[in-house]
C-alpha cells in the first residue's frame, strides 16, 4: 500500500500532539502495546476525520505512537486493525469513509478488511435492512469469490451473517459446508442463518439448525429466538409460541431476558416472577417439579461416566494403573453412601494456606453434620491427608469410609461415579463445578442428564462457624428448567448484566398463567 511520506510540518504537528496528549495515555513502557482497539480511538480522537483524506494522518498518528516502537502496527496490518476497532465501535459512517479513502489511494482492500467491514455491515443491519445496504453485501461478497478460489473459514463467516439478511440468504447453507471442512461453525452464524429461515418462513430449517447447535453443546443465540417471535406476531400466531416453549424445555437450555421481554412486548401474555426456594410460583402459586432421572437414565448415565470419564484417555494419563485397579475393585465391593465428600476440597474451600489443623477441624464439621443425621458417609481424598493432626484424622477413619488416591491423581472423576454408584439420591459435598467432566460425556442427552442429577444432589459448603456447625448451599426443591405445570409454562431465563448467575439458586422466571397454551 501507498503511504504519502511525512512532511517536516506534519510530523511536527503529530509530536506537539504527543506532547500535549495526557500523561496517563503515554505511561507505558516502551515493550508494551496499547490495544488496538485503544489506540485507534486515541489516533480518531485526535485526528478528526471529516473527509476520507484525513485518514493518512489517522495512520501516521498511529505508526509515529509511542507504543509502537516495536511497529507491531505498519502498512501490512492497519486497514484492518482501523476496520475492526470502526466495527466494535460500531461506526459504519467512518468506515464508509475509511473504503473510500482506500479506493481514493487505489488500493484494494484484502480480505481482513473486507471482512471486518461485512461484520459491521450485518450489526448495522440486522434490525431492518435497506436495499443499498443489501446490494453492498452482495457486491462485495461476490467480490471476494470472484477473486479468491480459497476462503478461510474468518472470511467465510464473516461473508455469512450479512448474506444471512439478504434475498439470497440460502447461500448460507453452501457457506456453512464450506466452514465445516476446515473448522467448526460459530453459533453466531447458526443463529443468524436460523434467524433468517424463519423470517423467509422456511421454519423446518430453522429449528434443525437450532438442533444441529445443541447437538455440538452449544447453544443458540437470541437472534434467532427473536426473529421466531417477530414471524408469529405478523402472522398473528400466537399459539406457536408453544413450539418455542417446547424447545426450551426439551432441551433444558435457558433463554437471555431479551428473550423474555420480546414475548411479553409482543403479545402481552405471562408476567415475570420468581419462584420460591419450595418451587412455588408467586405469581400464580402453583408448584414447579423436581424432575428425577427415572431408573433407566440414571443407569444409562452411570454406564457413559464410568466408559468416558474413568476409563477413557483423559483419566488413564493421569492416573497410576495400580490405582485403577484399586478403585475398580473399591467399587466393586463398596455398599451405597447417603454422601460422598470431597475431602480436600472441603478442606480448602477457605484457602491453602490455613495449615492441617484447620483443614481438618473443617472436614470433620462437614462429616459430623451428615453423621448426625444419620447418614452414610464416604470421603475420597489424598494420600497426604493421613499426615493431618492424630485426634482429626481418627474422627475421619472413625466417622467414615475412605478411599484415598495418589497426591498426584485427578479426583473428581473418582468422587462422581461412587456417587452414581451409590444411587439416585446420594449427595455430593464439592464446590467444583464439575464442567470439565460434563465435556467428557460427549453426547448432549447424557449433559443433560448429568446435569440434571448434579443439579439435585450438589451441596456447596458455604462456611463452617466457631463452633463448628457447617453450613450448605443446597438444591431447589424444583428443576431449573421450563416445566409445563397444570397447564400453566414457567420459563427460567438469564436476567440482562448477569451472565453467570450466583444466586443460591434460579429465582428469575416467565410465569405464563392460566388461559396460555393450556389446550
Amino acid at each position: 500500500m501507498f503511504l504519502r511520506t511525512l512532511d517536516n510540518k506534519l510530523t511536527n504537528q503529530i509530536f506537539y500532539s504527543f506532547r500535549n496528549f495526557p500523561k496517563t495515555a503515554l505511561s507505558f513502557s516502551a515493550t508494551k502495546r496499547l490495544s488496538s482497539e485503544d489506540l485507534i480511538q486515541i489516533a480518531l480522537s485526535n485526528v478528526k476525520v471529516k473527509k476520507p483524506g484525513d485518514w493518512t494522518r489517522v495512520k501516521e498518528f498511529v505508526f509515529a505512537h509511542e507504543s509502537n516502537r516495536s511497529q507491531f502496527y505498519g502498512a501490512h496490518n492497519i486497514d484492518g486493525i482501523i476496520m475492526g476497532t470502526l466495527g466494535r465501535i460500531e461506526r459504519l459512517d467512518l468506515a464508509q469513509s475509511y473504503l473510500k479513502y482506500l479506493q481514493s489511494e487505489l488500493t484494494k482492500p484484502n480480505l481482513a478488511t473486507l471482512g471486518r467491514y461485512l461484520r459491521l455491515l450485518y450489526d448495522s443491519a440486522k434490525d431492518k435492512i435497506t436495499e443499498a445496504q443489501e446490494q453492498e453485501i452482495l457486491s462485495i461478497c461476490m467480490e471476494i469469490q470472484r477473486n479468491n478460489s480459497i476462503l478461510d473459514s474468518r472470511t467465510l463467516e464473516n461473508m455469512a451473517l450479512p448474506l444471512s439478511l439478504t434475498k439470497e440468504w440460502q447461500k448460507c447453507f453452501n457457506i456453512i459446508q464450506e466452514i465445516k471442512r476446515t473448522s467448526s461453525v460459530s453459533t453466531t452464524v447458526y443463529s443468524a442463518v436460523a434467524a433468517s429461515a424463519f423470517i423467509n418462513n422456511e421454519e423446518d430449517l430453522a429449528w434443525n439448525l437450532l438442533n444441529e447447535v445443541l447437538s455440538l453443546d452449544k447453544l443458540p443465540l437470541s437472534v434467532a429466538f427473536l426473529s421466531y417471535i417477530e414471524v408469529l406476531k405478523k402472522q398473528k400466531r400466537k399459539v406457536d409460541l408453544v413450539k418455542l416453549l417446547t424447545f426450551f424445555k426439551e432441551s433444558e437450555m435457558l433463554c437471555h431476558e431479551e428473550v423474555v421481554n420480546g414475548i411479553l412486548k409482543d403479545f402481552n401474555v405471562g408476567q415475570k416472577t420468581t419462584i420460591k426456594f419450595s418451587g412455588e410460583c408467586q405469581n400464580c402459586l402453583s408448584k414447579l417439579k423436581k424432575l428425577e432421572l427415572t431408573d433407566a437414565e440414571f443407569s444409562e448415565l452411570k454406564e457413559v461416566f464410568f466408559k468416558n470419564a474413568i476409563i477413557g484417555k483423559d483419566l488413564f494419563i493421569k492416573t497410576n494403573p495400580d490405582e485403577m485397579r484399586k478403585f475398580q475393585q473399591f467399587v466393586n465391593s463398596m455398599e451405597q453412601y447417603d454422601v460422598v465428600l470431597d475431602g480436600l476440597n472441603i478442606a480448602y474451600s477457605t484457602g491453602v494456606q490455613k495449615g492441617p489443623e484447620v483443614f481438618s477441624r473443617k472436614l470433620c464439621s462437614v462429616i459430623s453434620h451428615f453423621r448426625q443425621q444419620n447418614k452414610s458417609v464416604l470421603m475420597l481424598g489424598r494420600v497426604h491427608m493421613t499426615r493431618w493432626p492424630k485426634n482429626n484424622w481418627h474422627y475421619i477413619k472413625k466417622n467414615s469410609s475412605i478411599f484415598l488416591t495418589q497426591n498426584i491423581s485427578q479426583d473428581d472423576p473418582y468422587l462422581l461415579y461412587c456417587a452414581l454408584h451409590s444411587g439416585k439420591n446420594t449427595i455430593i459435598v464439592s464446590r467444583d463445578l464439575m464442567r470439565g467432566h460434563k465435556f467428557l460425556l460427549k453426547e448432549r442427552k447424557y449433559k443433560i442428564l448429568f446435569n440434571r442429577w448434579l443439579s439435585q444432589r450438589q451441596y456447596f459448603l458455604s462456611y463452617v462457624d466457631d463452633n463448628g456447625k457447617a453450613s450448605f448451599r443446597i438444591p431447589p426443591h424444583f428443576s431449573v428448567m421450563t416445566q409445563k405445570i397444570d397447564g400453566i409454562w414457567h420459563v427460567p431465563y438469564i436476567p440482562e448484566g448477569n451472565g453467570t448467575l450466583n444466586e443460591s439458586y434460579h429465582k428469575t422466571w416467565l410465569c405464563f398463567g392460566r388461559g396460555f397454551g393450556s389446550n
